[in-house]
């Protein structure tokens, strides 16, 4: 399933993106932006990109200490009065700087989705503005939306952050035009599938058996009519 995701910046916009990145410092993340992107325009590959290249410790990863490559679609747009009926509609109360839109495929990997949400959360924060998320009711503020963000990445206490996430080797293009190879995916160990229930009880029969001085005489006689078996054939 995709997250697509509105975020209302407020009017408070000013050196956004080194905001930006303390937020997340804040929170126990190191994050670098995109050196060519701005988040009050929109990209022209429609993505953004952060390099992650800390978590907090409570998080669990593959590989602690290998950069991350996420990306997750952006685009911005000035606010404007033709969408002051759908901002009050869905109960955005503070002035409106810029829209700033962001979706996700289904096929994204775990760290995407929790950073896209993060990221976006900070910057209705940051700004003094509001979050929208598709399928709920109505906004919520931004300190609200980093608060439910940060909830949301309780999960990864027990399921590793990085699993199926790509590994930062350099940074993507910000022209569609020009080619760029994602590096591997760190792909988690294999787990063996388990034994069914009736395999493992025939295995505990094989190997569960247990010797006693009354089989002796039982397998004294099986051992003498194999010898005899053998010499006289």
């Amino acid at each position: 399933m995709s997250i697509s995701i509105q975020t209302f910046l407020g009017p408070e916009t000013d050196d956004l993106n080194h905001r930006f990145i303390r937020a997340f410092a804040d929170l126990g993340f190191s994050v670098e932006l995109h050196p060519e992107f701005v988040l009050t325009e929109s990209p022209p590959i429609g993505a953004l990109y952060l390099n992650i290249t800390g978590t907090p410790s409570r998080i669990c990863r593959l590989e602690p200490d290998a950069p991350l490559l996420v990306a997750f679609g952006y685009g911005v747009s000035q606010s404007d009065r033709r969408g002051q009926k759908q901002r009050a509609r869905l109960g955005v109360k503070s002035p409106c700087s810029y829209v700033a839109g962001s979706r996700t495929s289904a096929g994204r990997s775990p760290a995407a989705g929790a950073m896209q949400m993060l990221a976006m959360a900070i910057l209705a924060k940051e700004t003094g503005g509001y979050l929208y998320a598709d399928g709920d009711e109505l906004s919520v503020k931004g300190d609200v939306a980093v608060e439910l963000a940060m909830q949301a990445l309780a999960r990864f206490e027990k399921f590793n952050f990085d699993a199926y996430a790509h590994r930062f080797e350099s940074w993507p293009p910000l022209d569609k035009d020009l080619p760029f190879t994602w590096p591997p995916e760190i792909v988690p160990p294999v787990t063996p599938a388990p034994i069914p229930a009736t395999a493992r009880k025939k295995l505990s029969t094989l190997f569960g058996y247990k010797f006693s001085l009354f089989h002796l005489p039982g397998i004294f006689l099986f051992m003498y009519f194999l010898v005899v078996t053998i010499l006289y054939s």
